[in-house]
C-alpha cells in the first residue's frame, strides 16, 4: 500500500509546535541497564508534555513481535492496549521545548516512518536529532558512568577515544532515522552510556542519569535527574553489600577499576565494544560476567520481594492444605549456586541467568 507521510499519524493537541531539538528513543533497541528508556522516561514523568502526533501501530507494528496487552477483570476481557509511537511536545525547567519522539520500535516502513518524522522535523524548526543509548562496557560500577558520542557528522564530535576500526551492527530505528534526517540537512547525536556488563541486563539508573547529564550539556537544557541519582544511589548500596561479601567478586571489581583507571589518566574514557578494547579487558569479561549473575539475581530477588508487597493486598488468602510461597534466595544461596558452576558441578534450575 502507498502511504503518504501525513497517512501515519494524527495530529495532537500541539499540532504545529516549535522546536530546535528532537530526542528518539524506542523501546528495546540498543539499551543495555535500560539507560535511555530510564532517562526518557524521567524526563515524561518530571517535565510538562503535550501530544503532537500519534502514529498508527497498525501500519507499523507487528503485533507478533509486540503483542497488545489484554487487561481480565473477573474472567471479562476489559481491555486491550495496544504498543504506542507517540511525539510528545516536553518543556524542560526552563520552558525550552523538546520535541520526543518514543515508544514501540515499528517492525515495517522505516523509510515511510523516517520520511513521516522528517515532514514533521522540517515543519518543526528542528535543526538537531539526539538519541539514548546503554551499551555493555568494562566499566566498574564504583566509576562515574563515561558517555561516548556518535554523530551524522565529525563536526559535531567532541575530543574523544578514537575507534580504532570502524563497526558494523544491526541498526536501531532511531540510528536509522538520524542518518535519513541527515540526508536532509538535520544533524544527528546517539548519546551512548557506558554500562558495566554485569548490569547490562538490569536497571541501571546511574547510565541514565549520565544521558541526560550529557544531553543537558550538548543541547543547552535544564533536564531533572534527581529520581535516577536517588535510585543510583540505592542500586549502589546494594551492590557494595555484594561485593563485600565475596573476596573473589571485590577482586574482579577491583581488576576493573585499575583497567578502568589506567585509561587517559582516569578521565572516564574508556572504550565501548569494538572500540579498541584491549586483550586485558576481554579476559575480565568473563569475571563481569560472574558478578553479573550474582547482581543480577539479587536485585532481581529485590525487586520481586517489592512486587510481591504491593500486590499482597490484592491476593486471596492462602486456604488450608495450600503450599505457602518459597522463600526467596538469599545472598549465600546465590554465591553457593556461582560456586557450584564454578567447579563444575549442576547449580540447579534456578541459577541465575546472564545474556551476553
Amino acid at each position: 500500500m502507498d502511504l503518504t507521510a501525513h497517512d501515519l499519524y494524527a495530529d495532537g493537541p500541539a499540532v504545529g509546535a516549535k522546536a530546535r531539538i528532537l530526542l528518539i528513543h524506542f523501546d528495546g533497541a540498543i539499551d543495555a541497564g535500560g539507560a535511555g528508556r530510564m532517562a526518557v522516561a524521567q524526563m515524561l514523568r518530571s517535565l510538562h508534555n503535550e501530544r503532537v502526533a500519534t502514529f498508527d501501530p497498525d501500519a507499523l507494528i507487528d503485533y507478533r513481535s509486540h503483542r497488545p496487552v489484554t487487561t481480565v477483570e473477573n474472567w471479562v476481557s476489559t481491555q486491550v492496549r495496544v504498543p504506542e509511537i507517540v511525539l510528545d511536545l516536553v518543556e524542560d525547567d526552563m520552558g525550552h521545548p523538546i520535541l520526543v519522539l518514543h515508544g514501540a520500535e515499528p517492525d515495517a516502513r522505516w523509510e515511510s516512518f523516517a520520511r513521516a518524522v522528517g515532514h514533521i522535523a522540517e515543519r518543526s524548526g528542528v535543526e538537531i536529532t539526539f538519541s539514548l543509548h546503554g551499551v555493555p562496557s568494562g566499566v566498574p560500577h564504583t566509576r562515574p558512568t563515561p558517555v561516548h558520542v556518535q554523530a551524522t557528522d565529525s563536526s559535531l564530535l567532541p575530543d574523544q577515544t578514537q575507534m580504532a576500526n570502524y563497526m558494523q551492527f544491526p541498526s536501531p530505528l532511531s540510528t536509522f532515522i538520524q542518518v535519513r534526517l541527515a540526508q536532509r540537512g538535520i544533524g544527528g547525536i546517539a548519546l551512548l552510556g557506558a554500562v558495566p556488563y554485569y548490569m547490562s541486563d538490569t536497571g541501571y539508573p546511574a547510565a541514565a542519569s549520565a544521558l541526560l547529564r550529557s544531553l543537558s550539556k550538548f543541547a543547552d537544557l535544564s533536564l531533572p535527574v534527581g529520581d535516577l541519582e536517588q535510585g543510583a544511589a540505592q542500586d549502589q548500596e546494594s551492590i557494595e553489600k555484594l561485593v563485600e561479601g565475596s573476596p573473589e567478586i571485590s577482586h574482579t571489581v577491583s581488576a576493573l577499576e585499575e583497567h578502568f583507571d589506567a585509561w587517559n589518566g582516569g578521565d572516564g574514557a574508556i572504550p565501548l565494544p569494538g572500540m579498541g578494547q584491549s586483550a586485558t579487558t576481554r579476559g575480565e569479561e568473563k569475571g563481569a560476567k560472574d558478578i553479573g549473575d550474582v547482581i543480577e539475581a539479587y536485585l532481581a530477588q529485590v525487586s520481586r520481594a517489592k512486587e510481591e508487597e504491593t500486590q499482597s493486598i490484592q491476593r486471596a488468602p492462602r486456604v488450608d492444605g495450600q503450599q505457602p510461597a518459597a522463600k526467596p534466595d538469599t545472598l549465600e544461596d546465590v554465591l553457593a549456586r556461582l560456586e557450584a558452576r564454578r567447579n563444575g558441578r549442576n547449580p540447579g534450575p534456578s541459577a541465575p541467568r546472564h545474556r551476553a
